[in-house]
């Protein structure tokens, strides 16, 4: 599955007007994502949480790290994941491992309480995408001889 056409289908199904104001259908989003990200077969009964638990195992990959990006889409979503208890602890744990230089940039307070922890995650889709951009050369290229003046 495609970020892209995933993040337009948690758009969609977390739509205030949409039919499913359970937010079931935002969360089936996830699940599917997540399970093709990850390459865990779909099972009956698997929920988010399940999937952030079996998630914080996965070695790094860019399909883990576009999961994490479409989970902080999802934290972006008020009332969509829980916000305490374990799930929360879960859902923190694997993003700061999943995103950890991205949050770096993001000047994301790995030492802070979890609820700064806690709200600088639910910010983050506002920037993410900024934060996963490659670094740009800090030196200009003509500096170093290699392009024009």
């Amino acid at each position: 599955m495609n970020l892209d056409l995933a993040r337009a289908a948690l758009a969609q199904a977390a739509l205030p007007n949409h039919l499913e104001p359970s937010f079931r259908g935002a969360r089936d989003v996830l699940i599917e994502f997540g399970c093709a990200a990850l390459e865990i077969p779909r099972r009956s009964g698997l929920s988010v949480h399940d999937l952030l638990k079996l998630a914080e195992e996965a070695p790094p990959s860019d399909a883990r790290r576009a999961f994490a990006v479409l989970l902080v889409d999802a934290l972006g979503i008020p009332g969509l994941l829980t916000d305490r208890g374990e799930a929360e602890r879960h859902t923190r744990w694997f993003l700061e491992r999943a995103l950890l230089n991205p949050l770096r940039r993001s000047g994301y307070d790995f030492g802070g309480t979890a609820y700064d922890r806690r709200q600088a995650l639910a910010r983050l889709h506002e920037t993410i995408d900024e934060h996963l951009r490659p670094l740009e050369p800090s030196m200009p290229r003509w500096i170093h001889g290699v392009g024009e003046c």
